[in-house]
């Protein structure tokens, strides 16, 4: 017997435990899924009662707290590699496709990051180990702000100047390329992580591992 991260008992994982089976991604689809779509109606919502340099302050814990429960239950469901490197990349798609060509290499390297910090056996039935992982997802999506501000400043701030004002944009500028706000920004994701994870895990442990549907 082996115990995982998580103090859990389970037998050895015999060759071949890590290949993903059809019930696997359909798990991974449909999960990535809800998290996307909670992600942007979050997004949609917060976008209709705050104003740009404001949904800073918000959607940096709001967003990881409503999708890290489902992302929890997707890692402890399929247990295997891949699972974080496959979100991240998915996400990045997502983005790539609504018109942000950087955040293909962005994804790739977010997902060889993500996929790094959870090597090891049982990591992904870690709640926490699952969890400092889903950070890396959302400092991936921090990135995709970034990057942008960072390569292409004065092209993208003429395009944003068309839909918002002089002042949003000035502080939008400086959330996304000064340091102490890419840190407050960072923290902001972590504790929304945290918190979705304490969620997550009493979800998790209560319903799901004792449904034995995980």
């Amino acid at each position: 017997m082996e115990s995982n991260a998580d103090g859990r008992a389970g037998k050895v994982v015999p060759a071949g435990a890590n290949r993903w089976t059809m019930r696997d991604v359909m798990t991974f689809v449909i999960f990535n899924i809800v998290i996307i779509m909670v992600t942007m109606i979050v997004k949609m919502a917060e976008d209709a009662v705050l104003s740009p340099q404001n949904t800073f302050f918000v959607g940096s814990w709001l967003f990881p707290l409503v999708s890290t429960p489902f992302y929890l239950v997707m890692a402890d469901r399929i247990g295997k590699r891949g699972v974080l490197s496959g979100s991240i990349l998915l996400f990045g798609i997502l983005y790539t496709f609504m018109g942000g060509v950087y955040c293909a290499p962005v994804a790739v390297a977010g997902a060889v990051v993500g996929e790094l910090a959870m090597w090891g056996r049982g990591a992904y039935r870690s709640i926490m180990r699952a969890a400092a992982g889903f950070f890396v997802y959302w400092a991936t999506f921090a990135c995709y702000g970034i990057v942008p501000y960072l390569l292409f400043r004065d092209a993208y701030m003429e395009q944003l100047g068309a839909y918002y004002s002089a002042s949003d944009v000035a502080a939008m500028v400086a959330q996304y390329t000064e340091l102490p706000w890419i840190l407050l920004m960072l923290a902001l994701f972590a504790a929304g992580t945290a918190l979705g994870a304490v969620v997550g895990a009493k979800f998790l442990k209560k319903h799901v591992r004792k449904a034995k549907i995980a």
